[in-house]
Parts: C-alpha cells; sequence; structure tokens
C-alpha cells in the first residue's frame, strides 16, 4: 500500500513565511508609529488621512517580491495622492486627455513652500496643499522603513526613521523631546527585532536601548540642547528663505504660578519706525474674576485690515489728527499669535494680506488666523504723552463705557471721589453674597493707606506706582512663594516678591478699588534698537497698567521694578533720574517738555548683553556631545560581551571569546568575511596585529568542538588567552588607533552572535 506524500515540509515552510511576516511588521510598527506621530503633530487637528497613509505605507513590509513591492507600491501611491491632494486615481494613468501632472505637482510645491511661510501647528481646512505633503510625506517614510526592513537592512531602516521624524519633531516645541524619544525607540527596535536570536541577546538588546533612549530623552530635555539646536533644521530653505526661530506661544490671561524664560531669547518681532522706545501692546485683561485677570474682548467690528478704524467712545478726539500718529512697521519672526501687536491705540491698519481683521473696543486686532512668520504689516497709533500737569488736571468724570473697567469680581464700584465711595467698597467686601471677594480687603486697605493726601486720579495712580516699584520694599522673582491667600493679596501682604503680572495685576485691582478705570496691558518691552529697528524677543514679555484718563484716553504705568522704561516725563518708570525726582517732590514744574527720542530701552540692553555671555559656545557643545556619543558607544558594546558570556555552555563561552576578538579586528578597520573560519582569525591575528593567535585558537577549538570535559576548561582557557591576546595588542596600538577602534560601529553589525 502506497503512504500518501507528508504535507509537513510545506507546512513548515508556511509557518517559516508567516513567522517572517510577523517579524518584519513587528520590526516596522514603532518606527510607523513614530513617523505618523511627529508628522501628524504638524497640524492642530488630528487627520486619519495621515493614519491612513502610515497603514498604507506600512503594508508594503508583507511584500514579499521586488516585483510585488513595485506593484502594491504604485496603488497605494495612487491611493495616497488620491488622498492627500483629492486627484483620483485614474487621473493618474499615462495618456489621458487631462493634464494632471502639473496641478499635482503645483499643490506639492506650494505645501512644500507654505513650511516655510505658516506656523506650525496649522489648520489643515486652512492649508490643504500643506496637509497633502504631510500625508505625502507619512506615507513615503513609512514606506521606506517597510522596505528597508523586509529586505533585512536595519541600519538603513533606523536612519530613515531618525531623519524622517527628526525634522517635523523639531517644528513644534510642545511635546518634542517625548516625540524624539519615541523616534529613537522605534529606530533602535527595528535591530532588535530583526537580529536577536536568543533570549540572552534580546534581554540585552533591550537592556541597551532603554539606557540610550533614556541618556538621549535626558540630554534633549537640557536646556543648552532644547534651545540651541546642534542641527539647524530651520536653515533647510530650499528657497533660500531667511531662517527662522522656532515658534513662540503666550498665554496672555494672568497665569500665577511662575514663569520660566529660556537662557537663549528668541526674536518674535521686528519693529521699524519709531525711534525712541514705547511698549508694544498684544491684547488688554478687563475682568478680573476669580483671582485673575482675563481678557475679555468687545468686538467693534470685523473689517477689511486697509484703512483707518473705527475708534471706540473711551478713545480721545487727539486720536483723529494724522500729525501726531506714530507708524510702525512690523515684521512677525518666531511669534505664534493672532494678535496684531502695536504702540498705543491703533488707529489705522495696512495689511492686505490678511484680508479681513477682527477690531475689538480698545484698540485690539485679531486676525481671522494665527500670523505666520514673516508677515508684515503697517499700523499707525495714537500715543497720548501729557504732562504731569496735564493729568493732574484731568477731571475724574468717567462716560458710561467707562464703568465696566471699575468692575471687580461684578460689581461696578463708584467713581473716584464719589461721597460715600469707601463705606460702598466696604458693604461690598462685607457682603456674604461675595464672600470670595472678602479676602482681598487688605489690598483695598493698603490702596486707601499708599494714598493718603493725594488730591487727584492722577496723584493716586503715581502714589500707587511708586509704591510698587521703589518704595514698597518689593522684588522682582519669576518663581515668588505662594500662600494660602489669594495670589495678588500675599503678593502685596506678605511675601513683596512677584513678576510682571503680580505687579501690573495688583495695581489694576487697587486703581479700581480707589475709582480709577484700569486694566491690565499685555505685550513687549521696546527690545533692543539697532540698525534702526527695534528687536523684540520672547525675553520682552511684559505686562503693566493702562488708566484712562479724560481727553488722553489710556495712559500707561508700570509699576514692574527693572524690566522696562517709557520715554515720557509722567510715570516714574521713565529713564530720566531727574523726572523720578521731581515726581517724587510733586514738582511738575521742573519738569520741561524735552523728549530724549533717540533713547533705547535700558532692560532690552542688559538682557541682549547677558543672553549673549550665556550662549554655550559651538566647541564645548561639540565637546559635549562627543563625550556623550562615545559613551552611548562605548555602554553599548560593553553591553553586548557582557550578554554574550551570561551563559554556562562552554561551547557558548568560546563563541563568545571568539566574537569579541574579531569584534576587535573590525573596530580596527580588519575585514573579516563572515564564513572566516578559526584559521582565518588566527592569520588575521598575526597579519594585522603581528600577535601569535594560535594557543587562542586552539582553545576556541577546543571548546567548541572537544569532549564536555575538555570544552569546561578549554572555555576559561581561551577566555583567559583573549584577554592577554588583546592587552598586548592595545600596548601595540598608538592612542589615536585606540580612540577610534572605541568609537568604532563595526563590531555592532551582527551583534546576535
Amino acid at each position: 500500500m502506497i503512504s500518501p506524500p507528508s504535507s509537513r515540509p510545506s507546512g513548515g515552510r508556511a509557518s517559516q513565511v508567516a513567522s517572517a511576516v510577523l517579524r518584519t511588521l513587528a520590526a516596522a510598527a514603532l518606527p510607523a508609529v513614530a513617523l505618523t506621530v511627529s508628522w501628524g503633530r504638524l497640524e492642530d487637528t488630528r487627520s486619519r488621512e495621515v493614519v491612513l497613509a502610515g497603514l498604507l505605507g506600512l503594508l508594503l513590509a508583507l511584500a514579499r517580491s521586488w516585483l510585488s513591492r513595485a506593484f502594491a507600491g504604485a496603488l497605494a501611491l495612487a491611493a495616497t495622492t488620491w488622498i492627500a491632494f483629492g486627484f483620483e486615481p485614474w487621473e493618474l494613468l499615462p495618456y489621458r486627455d487631462e493634464h494632471v501632472a502639473g496641478p499635482l505637482l503645483a499643490a506639492f510645491g506650494v505645501g512644500v513652500s507654505d513650511f516655510y511661510d505658516v506656523v506650525v501647528p496649522f489648520d489643515p481646512s486652512q492649508r490643504p496643499e500643506m496637509h497633502g505633503v504631510v500625508v505625502l510625506a507619512v506615507f513615503a517614510f513609512v514606506t521606506a522603513v517597510a522596505v528597508l526592513v523586509a529586505t533585512r537592512r536595519p541600519l538603513a531602516a533606523a536612519a530613515v526613521t531618525i531623519a524622517g521624524a527628526g525634522w517635523p519633531a523639531t517644528l513644534v516645541d510642545e511635546s518634542a523631546v517625548a516625540v524624539g524619544t519615541l523616534a529613537l525607540a522605534g529606530a533602535l527596535s527595528i535591530g532588535l527585532v530583526l537580529r536577536a536570536r536568543s533570549s540572552q541577546t534580546l534581554v540585552g538588546g533591550v537592556a541597551i536601548a532603554a539606557l540610550v533612549v533614556v541618556g538621549a530623552a535626558w540630554v534633549s530635555s537640557v536646556t543648552s540642547f532644547t534651545r540651541e539646536a546642534v542641527v539647524d533644521w530651520q536653515a533647510w530653505d530650499l528657497r533660500g528663505a531667511e531662517p527662522r526661530a522656532l515658534g513662540v506661544r503666550f498665554i496672555w490671561d494672568a497665569q500665577y504660578d511662575g514663569i520660566s524664560f529660556p537662557p537663549t531669547s528668541t526674536e518674535v518681532l521686528r519693529i521699524s519706525g519709531p525711534d525712541r522706545a514705547e511698549y508694544w501692546r498684544a491684547s488688554t485683561l478687563d475682568t478680573f474674576f476669580a483671582d485673575r485677570w482675563f481678557e475679555d474682548l468687545t468686538v467693534a467690528d470685523m473689517r477689511e485690515a486697509s484703512g483707518e478704524l473705527e475708534l471706540d467712545s473711551l478713545t480721545p478726539p487727539a486720536a483723529a489728527k494724522r500729525d501726531g500718529w506714530l507708524e510702525q512697521r512690523i515684521t512677525v519672526k518666531a511669534l505664534v499669535d493672532d494678535r496684531l501687536v502695536a504702540a498705543g491705540t491703533p488707529v489705522a491698519l495696512e495689511a492686505p494680506s490678511l484680508g479681513r481683521v477682527f477690531s475689538y473696543a480698545g484698540g485690539i486686532m485679531r486676525a481671522q488666523r494665527r500670523l505666520a512668520g514673516g508677515t508684515r504689516y503697517r499700523v499707525w497709533s495714537y500715543l497720548p504723552d501729557p504732562s504731569p500737569e496735564a493729568l493732574a488736571a484731568a477731571p475724574a468724570r468717567y462716560p458710561t463705557s467707562a464703568r465696566r473697567y471699575l468692575n471687580l469680581w461684578g460689581r461696578v464700584l463708584p467713581p473716584f471721589g464719589t461721597p460715600g465711595r469707601v463705606q460702598y467698597v466696604n458693604a461690598f467686601l462685607d457682603d456674604p453674597s461675595y464672600s470670595d471677594f472678602g479676602a482681598y480687603r487688605p489690598l483695598f486697605e493698603q490702596a486707601r493707606q499708599r494714598t493718603v493726601g493725594a488730591k487727584s486720579a492722577y496723584a493716586t495712580v503715581l502714589a500707587l506706582e511708586s509704591w510698587l516699584r521703589q518704595r514698597g520694599g518689593f522684588r522682582y522673582d519669576e518663581r515668588p512663594p505662594l500662600g494660602v491667600e489669594p495670589p495678588l493679596v500675599h503678593f502685596v501682604t506678605s511675601s513683596r516678591a512677584g513678576y510682571c503680572q503680580y505687579f501690573a495685576g495688583a495695581m489694576a485691582v487697587m486703581a479700581r478699588f480707589l475709582g480709577i478705570p484700569a486694566r491690565v496691558a499685555v505685550g513687549f518691552t521696546s527690545g533692543v534698537y539697532e540698525d534702526g529697528a527695534w528687536t523684540v524677543t520672547d525675553h520682552n514679555a511684559h505686562a503693566w497698567v493702562e488708566v484712562w484718563f479724560a481727553g488722553y484716553g489710556w495712559v500707561p504705568f508700570d509699576p514692574t521694578p527693572g524690566r522696562g522704561t517709557f520715554s515720557t516725563q509722567y510715570s516714574l518708570a521713565t529713564n530720566s533720574s531727574e523726572t523720578v525726582s521731581a515726581l517724587r517732590r510733586g514738582d511738575f514744574d521742573a519738569l520741561s517738555d524735552s523728549r530724549t527720542g533717540d533713547q533705547a530701552d535700558a532692560a532690552g540692553n542688559v538682557e541682549a548683553t547677558t543672553q549673549r555671555g550665556e550662549r554655550p559656545s559651538v566647541l564645548a557643545l561639540g565637546l559635549l556631545l562627543a563625550a556623550v556619543a562615545g559613551a552611548v558607544i562605548g555602554g553599548a558594546k560593553w553591553s553586548i560581551r557582557r550578554c554574550r558570556y551570561l551563559t554556562r555552555s562552554p561551547r557558548r563561552l568560546s563563541t563568545a571569546s571568539r566574537r569579541e576578538l574579531e569584534g576587535f579586528l573590525r573596530d580596527q578597520g580588519v575585514s573579516l568575511p563572515a564564513s572566516a573560519t578559526l584559521d582565518d582569525l588566527c592569520r588575521a591575528v598575526d597579519a594585522e596585529l603581528g600577535l601569535n593567535g594560535h594557543a587562542f585558537v586552539d582553545a576556541v577549538g577546543r571548546g567548541r568542538f572537544g569532549t564536555p570535559d575538555e570544552a569546561s576548561a578549554a572555555a576559561v582557557r581561551a577566555r583567559s588567552e583573549l584577554r592577554a591576546l588583546l592587552k598586548r595588542a592595545r600596548t601595540e596600538l598608538s592612542l589615536v588607533a585606540r580612540l577610534r577602534g572605541f568609537v568604532s560601529l563595526r563590531s555592532l553589525r551582527g551583534w546576535q552572535g
């Protein structure tokens, strides 16, 4: 009887194929995730198209032959192009009447170009070409990784992973270190999955990978590395555009939990036109509630971004006189915001590229989307520059529209000079319906105490500014201590330490307590004046106080010590010591009307000097990087060697000794074929190192092929001979050759041995 043929060989073959496919998918999976996440972060909404492009690229790892990969790749590319740019797949077929290639290439070119003009993360619905480039990039990089993994080229696949995920990771500050760590983990996982042949090598590989990933994450979190790019991706502008700094965002609403300026400044604005120091306002915080100041703007209108702006009722008639306007030409650098920054109260705007803008009461302007780096616009502003006598004579009569700036905790307080005002405020603080606001009684009492004898609203404001800026014992502190009281109460009554939001917030609350319309302005101090323009950096971010005076509108005051100065004579935040002395004496007659128009912001100059001194040198950075790289490579080699000896098998111990010598030779530039025998190894030691390796080769051979008793002793002898051989070899090598071998990566190829 003839038995049917056995099916075991074909079943075993199928099992091997399935195992290889699963290993390939496992090796490519984490790099694909890293690439998809890194590119997806460039968009402010998570896109299904980006994920789908990554899946299409990953599926190419399933193809087993180059022909099948080419066919599957063409289909996947057509599908991805359809997803990315909306072209139907059949439109991409050759010899069709429609001209698709031109529009497709044009859309791709626009998308690439936009990466140097549009701030990321961007809105994909507003920038479809950029979205298409992101989708294609994810598909291209994941496809490259999948094909390289399928063809068992782990080093090339790891390099593509790092390069593909690295550039987009540097464009968005938020979670950049986490994304970079994910990319590094993905790159290392490729070799682990493809090359590990035993549990020992897998455990060792995982330990090495974890060490490298944790070390890289720590190094990346060091401030000097995060602020000073080792590779300046921003300079890779293929169009020849000027390199841009990474985007800088600000939360303008008051925050009292501390701030931290980076040691290296980033230019956010370039402003030309004015030749004297001004404050550049981005917005105003009009509402105080629940212990904080908030931006609460009232929409005036939506209008074309060219022409004169509609002025609200609180803007004085003098603002309509064009001969008093201050022109500013503003270029957005790294500022990520939709607010149009300007000095004083904007009265006219020229920004046709923005289309239409929102114009709010109080002179605040916002574009319909975040301004791209390189955006330019012109704005004309009204800046009141009254004399101290004029402000002292300004009547405390406030129109109805100004009453909202007397609001605290939802209740409008009586204006300055109103009979019975103190009794009204006391009753308000005692009202159980406003029990939370009762904690602010110390601010009201301090405000009254510090302004005793002030006869005008201006004298009252000046007294508050003087007390906070100079006379009250306050100090500037970016990490002030916190107490159980509300932040501003603790600041005034206990710590007397804080940053600009503390000083401005407290002064504005105290002014409103005293019946004077006030608000917190946020933006930037003037910066550094050079080459006819003001360079404004993130270090110039600031908050100050604006007080409304009849006939003059919003007038700025700055209670924060040491942060900025005005080129004025009505405020103690002036750059004139004579003015400060006269204001303290109340001797307004001693003040002249002259102006020092060409004086720059002293604080800005000091900051610029400090920042240049803190910038780490290129040499120091290079030495540190070299030391870190050497430590990582040396640690990896040592860990691999130790993992090979984690066995009691004489044959494996002997093989480990052989692999260590082969690795040493490769690191010294000696070429050894993968099929090299023990005799080949012995000849290489003799020819390249001038040493006799016969004793070592004999011990390794007996350890691998001898009897069990003989193999155990031979394995120990092989390791002893190896130590002696390497010691003699190192003494013969120069220091340069030894260092070159220490950092060489040749021995890491095929480390699974």
